[in-house]
């Protein structure tokens, strides 16, 4: 009874009607991706353990040794906290060799203003302009553009001299006989300027 319940069972799947499946595709897109994916962290992990054991196995002169270093900090509130960080600093061993540039300081001169009101004396720096300073002093000395462009605050040199290559109103002949716009002249020693010289530049 059992063969024949295993013979009718095989007559009946051999004449039952199937579709082949047809062969099985070939997708080599997800397989290479994962192994470029492995390449690429097996690379990193060698990096790494490298690195690391180029670290450890440095010579001795060239790891830091740096006495313990602390930190304070302060919160605001009505109560004050305090944390302290302890820690190697990395930065003990460290030497910067700097050229510092000269330290200069300006030079002053003694500027004597021939004002209508009489001369007034003042200290100006060899890197300020005339007027500015005299501003500074509270004098009250004519100006307009105030960018060495025209002729509201020209003056003109009696003993001294001034840097005025600021300038672009007065002409070489002007300057030559001593006129000066003190809106950007620079004193370059001891200088006495006689001011509100504008109407005998024209």
């Amino acid at each position: 009874l059992r063969n024949s319940f295993v013979d009718a069972t095989h007559l009946a799947t051999m004449n039952s009607e199937y579709e082949p499946f047809g062969e099985p595709k070939k997708n080599y897109t997800k397989l290479i991706a994962s192994v470029a994916l492995n390449v690429v962290l097996f690379v990193g992990i060698v990096c790494v353990v490298s690195s690391t054991n180029n670290l450890g196995y440095a010579p001795t002169a060239m790891r830091m040794r740096a006495p313990t270093v602390g930190a304070r900090v302060f919160r605001a509130g009505n109560t004050q906290q305090c944390l302290r960080v302890s820690g190697p600093n990395p930065f003990a061993r460290v030497q910067v060799n700097a050229i510092h540039a000269p330290m200069t300081v300006a030079a002053t001169y003694k500027v004597t203003l021939q004002t209508p009101e009489g001369e007034q004396v003042i200290e100006c720096p060899d890197d300020t302009y005339v007027l500015d300073k005299a501003e500074e002093e509270g004098l009250d000395l004519p100006y307009s553009c105030r960018a060495g462009a025209c002729s509201t605050c020209a003056g003109k040199v009696v003993a001294g001299s001034v840097d005025q290559s600021d300038q672009s109103f007065l002409e070489d002949s002007q300057v030559a006989d001593g006129f000066v716009l003190t809106c950007v002249a620079y004193p370059t020693s001891d200088v006495t300027i006689q001011t509100h010289a504008e109407e005998e530049l024209f």
